[in-house]
């Protein structure tokens, strides 16, 4: 990657970080304001009305030169609606004027786009305010390169961060400090891309709803509208004719934008280590003194200091807030509020007690805003999406969570009530009665909110979690209780514990994860102070100390950032330190699911809909088990290591044919309790072929995947004879799995299998013949370096194995117990013959 690639992949990344400004006094709402016709233009030379706009002076056509700034009592009238703070704010009639005083002027902030009502997009952007003569620059600010500033290379850095120019203004007056007074109305109000909600902004429908200052932050509201967007088309797709000159309806967004200064007093950054799990931000630093540019990462976190420095464990100067949005259902406002201080142990072992709290914000008051971006803000959206999101914006110079966001969309508890019934109703009585119980429900939101907010102080998943206990143990609640769940960390996608059994007597709140060792060893690492430290290398010696126990402490570890094969970090899963007998366990609990459908959900007076949709969910966990068996194969367990040993050791051969074995008798051949025909005959005339094909495709494809093949074969080269598992031993063991009818007396092959088997030819054949890239994946003309397809034994391996099974069809075929079958098996030599010999 070129070293321009790099800056404008950075660039890029830097752009996407937001901040929030500390919580301050609330001012008074300033009444909205209808929208006025545009201003006529002034003749030039001709004296202005008092508040009257100056013309457009950011280019094009109407642009003229600054203007000499007028007195300051002639633009700021008695008229004027004036809020102070971070820099002073007045309100004249539809016209917004900010007064920017020296102390605002260089003093870098972030402008955070959020939308408030309507449709529209959200935004952010890092920026400055600059004064060129008469004229104020509004200037994006860049971070993507760094150097220290008595650095030789520090100019030339300094040229390299230049940004870019957003807007420009004239200075319409000077305050009696000399604070530059400016009309900033136009960037909420026309096409100025970086403050546009919406597309084609018209000024007659767009005005500015109210503004308010205070000490590090300026808030914003204005209702801006536009035109629809045309219908958009996947990648290749063409435009439907006629698309683009339909006529378009206007789109109408209330926008809401914050001027949110960066601290004055940087937080010392923490660095960050692939080792532990933070999110980050980073640099191009090109004054360290290793021979070359070093990219330096730190991670993202909540500024916390003790009130008292000297005690172990001690109130923090200000705790991290989380605002609940006041749309929340009144009943969930105690889950949400539970979930968000589920992480206070956790803090606490990093030495900072009521670290984190959940705050109640009052709808009455008219002067709080959840858009705000002082807050960080727990949303309850009123949505149909079945999700929930967790983020934060940061300082890009430190790491510094500033503001945090969470993002609970309403059917998340449509999606909860599926998973929790279909996973682990055997072992609670309580998700056998739908609706779920409020008490449940509750709970089950506040597992959720407790992820996200994990999201939103700087947490990414970490999916190996899951497979850090022994599978035996998360079947004994003496386990559960010491180690606070069946996962070790809320971060991992490891939703209910499938793995235990009714015979276990688990206590039902022992099945949903808690906060686990994994999330109080990461809080510590990130945020226990380290005595003497005046630098983030200071701090180095120390945070390679604690990461390093994970050495001896499995569920310290994280997921290795390079591993594309590690079968112990799969989502959705539970127990996968053996995922056969954790799969195997949990298909015991599903066949008892599938055994409850209809006392479940068959209620007179209603329809079909929810036996429809929890019939769908257990096709679906049923090849999700299946899924996470087939990881094993082509697989490698890692450990992410700093210059202490291996990081990758490949899962033996027995391993893997166990694991393919499982496939064979479980996957492979479709279990009765799925082929239930007093459930099927009830929601659908027909389908249920297609549903356990799908389910079989994805396992299929994902054992040809051409990178696991790959896998196998490297894996092969760098072993001794005999200890690999082999491309050959798995298409020998598919082909008695996939295929066994063959080697009967009598040949007989149902539906399932049948569909079965044309699928697996399409897998193989997809590893084989990929089809032709589109357009936007050619390769460029020219272009050199590619990698060569079937650059390995591949190829020769799959092509022989198929030529074998043709024979083996070809002999069984006068063995056909029935006529469907030997048509079939014809059929399958037609297929075979095409995917060895295909025509152009």
């Amino acid at each position: 990657m070129t070293r321009v690639q790099r800056t404008s992949r950075i660039l890029a990344a830097a752009l996407s970080l937001t901040v929030v400004a500390s919580c301050a006094r609330r001012a008074e709402p300033t009444p909205p304001r209808p929208a006025a016709p545009p201003a006529a233009a002034t003749p030039a030379g001709a004296p202005r009305p008092a508040g009257a706009p100056q013309a457009d002076t950011a280019g094009g056509p109407g642009a003229r030169p600054p203007a000499q700034p007028r007195p300051y009592n002639r633009v700021i009238t008695s008229e004027a609606v004036t809020s102070r703070g971070f820099f002073t704010t007045h309100r004249i009639n539809d016209r917004l004027y900010f007064e920017l005083p020296a102390s605002a002027l260089g003093r870098e902030m972030l402008v955070i786009r959020r939308l408030a009502a309507g449709t529209g997009s959200q935004a952010n952007f890092n920026a400055v305010w600059e004064r060129q003569g008469n004229r104020v620059l509004l200037r994006s600010k860049q971070y993507q390169v760094a150097a220290s500033p008595d650095a030789s290379i520090a100019r030339a850095v300094d040229a390299m961060r230049m940004g870019d120019i957003v807007a420009s203004f004239n200075v319409e007056a000077f305050g009696p400090d000399s604070a530059a007074v400016i009309d900033a109305s136009r960037l909420f109000t026309t096409n100025i891309v970086e403050f546009a909600g919406v597309t084609g902004i018209q000024a007659d429908r767009s005005f500015i709803e109210w503004v308010r200052a205070f000490p590090e932050n300026v808030a914003v509201e204005a209702t801006q509208t536009g035109t629809q967007q045309p219908p958009q088309t996947g990648p290749g797709q063409p435009t439907p004719p006629g698309a683009a000159q339909q006529p378009r309806g206007a789109q109408s967004a209330r926008l809401h934008w914050s001027f949110r200064a960066l601290p004055a007093q940087p937080m010392m950054p923490r660095l960050w280590d692939s080792r532990v799990g933070y999110i980050s931000v980073q640099t191009i630093d090109y004054s360290r003194p290793e021979h070359r540019a070093e990219t330096r990462r730190f991670i993202r976190r909540f500024r916390l200091e003790k009130r008292d420095a000297n005690a172990a464990v001690s109130e923090p100067v200000r705790p991290i807030e989380f605002w609940i949005d006041p749309a929340t259902p009144e009943w969930l406002v105690p889950w949400v509020k539970s979930g968000i201080e589920m992480w206070q142990p956790a803090f606490e072992e990093a030495g900072f007690r009521n670290a984190i709290v959940g705050r109640i914000a009052d709808p009455a008051d008219s002067s709080w805003s959840p858009y705000d971006g002082r807050y960080s803000i727990i949303y309850w959206r009123p949505s149909t999406t079945q999700n929930a999101t967790g983020g934060q914006q940061a300082d890009p110079r430190t790491g510094e969570i500033l503001k945090a966001e969470v993002n609970m969309f309403h059917n998340v508890m449509n999606l909860l009530r599926n998973w929790y019934f279909v996973q682990v109703s055997p072992l609670d009585a309580r998700a056998r009665v739908m609706p779920l119980p409020d008490s449940l429900m509750g709970k089950l939101v506040e597992y959720v909110v407790a992820h996200e907010v994990g999201h939103a102080i700087g947490f990414p998943h970490n999916m190996k979690a899951s497979a850090m206990y022994p599978a035996d143990s998360v079947r004994s609640a003496n386990f559960l209780r010491r180690m606070g769940g069946h996962v070790a960390t809320l971060m991992d996608y490891s939703r209910f514990n499938y793995v235990a059994q009714p015979e276990d007597r688990i206590p039902p709140e022992l099945l949903i994860p808690g906060v686990g060792p994994y999330d109080r060893f990461a809080v510590m690492w990130g945020h226990r102070p380290i005595q003497g430290a005046r630098t983030p290398d200071d701090e180095r010696r120390t945070l390679d100390q604690w990461a390093r126990m994970q050495d001896t402490i499995p569920w310290f570890r994280f997921t290795t950032d390079d591993s594309p094969n590690d079968p112990e970090d799969l989502t959705e899963a539970v127990g996968d330190e053996d995922a056969v007998k954790s799969s195997a366990l949990g298909m015991k609990n599903l066949e008892r699911v599938a055994a409850s459908l209809i006392q479940v959900a068959e209620k007179p007076g209603e329809n079909y809909e929810l036996l429809n949709e929890l019939y769908g969910n257990v096709v679906s966990q049923w090849g999700r088990y299946n899924g996470h068996v087939a990881a094993a194969v082509g697989g490698a367990r890692t450990q992410e290591k700093y210059g202490t040993g291996i990081r990758f050791e490949p899962l033996t051969r027995g391993e893997q044919r166990r694991a393919v074995q499982y496939l064979n008798d479980n996957a492979f051949r479709v279990p009765d309790f799925l082929l239930r025909p007093d459930v099927l005959r009830r929601i659908e005339a027909y389908g249920v072929l297609a549903r356990i094909r799908q389910a079989q495709v994805g396992v299929l494809n994902s054992l040809f995947n051409e990178q696991r093949v790959i896998r196998l074969i490297e894996y092969e080269a760098m072993s001794r004879p005999g200890q690999a598992y082999t491309i050959a031993n798995l298409t020998a063991d598919l082909r008695r799995g996939v295929w066994g009818e063959l080697d009967g007396g009598s040949v007989r092959i149902d539906p399932y299998r049948r569909n079965l088997q044309r699928a697996y030819l399409e897998a193989v054949g997809r590893t084989l013949n990929p089809p032709a890239p589109t357009q936007a994946q050619a390769i460029p003309f020219g272009a050199q370096n590619q990698p060569p397809r079937f650059a390995n034994d591949s190829r020769a391996v799959l092509r022989g194995h198929l030529s074998d099974l043709d024979r083996a069809i070809q002999t069984a075929i006068g063995r056909a117990g029935d006529d469907m079958t030997r048509l079939h098996l014809r059929d399958m030599r037609v297929e075979i013959e095409k995917i060895l010999d295909p025509k152009p």
